[in-house]
């Protein structure tokens, strides 16, 4: 198995891509594609940038894939930046959705004058 960093992983879009510390058996030192299919074979619910993996790989399509994914380590600062966007976001909905009922309120009493 070889190790290294995640590039980047959009939840998304259900992939992202891993950037291994040393060269395969055949001197390839690519990124290596990983799909949300892999995480979910091994019980992880996401990857953040820089977390370190442990990986094998195997060529699909012409191209290295991710297949066997074990999480090393978390980047805790790449998680704690997830969470903190993922927490605007939630709120920016709500703020939203406030917004929506109480303009529809307004409206409705308007025109019930």
């Amino acid at each position: 198995m070889r190790q290294g960093k995640v590039k980047w992983y959009n939840g998304k879009k259900c992939f992202g891509f891993i950037t291994p510390d040393t060269p395969n058996e055949n001197g390839n030192t690519d990124d290596v594609f990983v799909h949300s299919s892999s995480l979910k074979a091994a019980g992880i619910r996401f990857l953040n940038e820089n977390d370190i993996v442990e990986f094998e790989e195997e060529v699909r399509n012409d191209k290295l894939s991710a297949t066997t994914i074990t999480l090393i380590q978390r980047d805790e600062e790449s998680a704690r930046r997830f969470h903190e966007r993922r927490a605007e976001r939630r709120r920016a909905a709500e703020d939203r959705k406030q917004r929506e009922e109480k303009s529809a309120r307004r409206g409705f009493a308007f025109w019930k004058k």
